[in-house]
C-alpha cells in the first residue's frame, strides 16, 4: 500500500496527543494525511451536528510545523467541512477517527464523538475506523494502536465495507509487544448505571455532577470488551442501519 490519502479527525481536540501520534505514523509510512479536528475536547457528543451558527477553522501549527485545520464545532462537523469544504477536491482512501483517550465499548458509541466522526464519513460513502485506547489508569500507549493500524491498513486494501458500515477499533493499553492479536467482536451489552451527585455552589444554587458505575454482561470472547480485557484489539462493524428486522416482523406478523 502506497501513498493513500487518509482524513483524520476524533473528539479529544485537535492539540490531542492521540491524532498528533496517528498523523505521525501515517505519514512515516509514506501515507498522505489531512487533519480536520475539533478546536477543544468535544467527547461525548455523539452525532450532533451545528446548526445555529457560523463554523469557524484555523490553521494549526505544532513544533512551527502546519499540522491541519481546528474546527469550533463538533466531530461531525469536522467530518463534513473536511469533505465538503476545506478539502472538497480530495478523494479520500479513508477516514479515521481517533486515537481515542479511552475506550468506546458497547453503548460506548452512542455517546461517543469518535465513533461519531467515523460514522459522519460512512454516511458520505467513505470508508472510516474509528480507533480508541482503553483506560486503565496508565498513562496511554498511542503508538501501540498506531502501529497496529498502519499494518492493518494494508489488510483492508482489498477489503470493500458494505453500505453503512465502518469498523469501530478498541485496542488494550499496553506494549505493541505484549498483544495478543485481534478478534472480529461483536458490540457488547456494555453501560453505564447513571447516578447525579447533587452539590451546591458558594451562592446557594443546585447543580449536578454525573457518575456512576460501568456493568457489563456476557463472558463470550467475541464481545468486545472482553476481547480488550485478554490484550487482544477488538474491531467490531458497525452498522448504521439501525431496524430492527426480527422486530419489524413480528409487528408486520402481530397485525394480520
Amino acid at each position: 500500500m502506497i501513498n493513500i490519502k487518509i482524513l483524520i479527525s476524533n473528539d479529544d481536540g485537535i492539540y490531542a496527543k492521540g491524532i498528533e501520534t496517528l498523523k505521525r505514523y501515517l505519514e512515516i509510512d509514506g501515507h498522505e494525511v489531512y487533519v480536520v479536528a475539533p478546536a477543544k475536547e468535544e467527547s461525548g457528543t455523539g452525532h450532533g451536528v451545528t446548526l445555529h451558527r457560523p463554523l469557524r477553522i484555523k490553521k494549526v501549527e505544532i513544533n512551527e510545523k502546519f499540522f491541519g485545520y481546528s474546527v469550533d464545532g463538533k466531530p461531525t462537523d469536522c467530518i463534513k467541512l473536511g469533505y465538503w469544504g476545506i478539502y472538497k477536491d480530495i478523494n479520500f482512501d479513508y477516514v479515521i477517527s481517533g486515537i481515542n483517550r479511552g475506550e468506546n465499548l458497547g453503548s460506548d458509541i452512542l455517546y461517543s464523538g469518535t465513533v461519531s466522526a467515523a460514522a459522519e464519513a460512512t454516511l458520505l460513502g467513505m470508508k472510516s475506523i474509528a480507533v480508541s485506547v482503553k483506560s486503565n489508569g496508565e498513562e496511554y500507549k498511542y503508538e501501540t494502536a498506531a502501529k497496529f493500524i498502519i499494518e492493518y491498513l494494508k489488510e483492508l486494501e482489498l477489503i470493500e465495507f458494505p453500505k453503512e458500515t465502518l469498523l469501530n477499533i478498541n485496542v488494550p493499553n499496553v506494549e505493541y509487544s505484549d498483544l495478543k492479536g485481534y478478534n472480529y467482536t461483536l458490540q457488547g451489552d456494555r453501560k453505564y448505571i447513571d447516578d447525579f451527585i447533587e452539590r451546591e455552589d458558594p451562592q446557594g444554587n443546585k447543580y449536578y455532577w454525573l457518575g456512576g458505575e460501568l456493568e457489563e454482561y456476557g463472558d463470550s470472547i467475541d464481545i468486545d470488551f472482553n476481547t480488550v480485557k485478554e490484550n487482544k484489539i477488538s474491531i467490531t462493524p458497525i452498522n448504521l442501519n439501525l431496524t430492527d428486522h426480527k422486530f419489524l416482523e413480528k409487528l408486520k406478523g402481530d397485525r394480520k
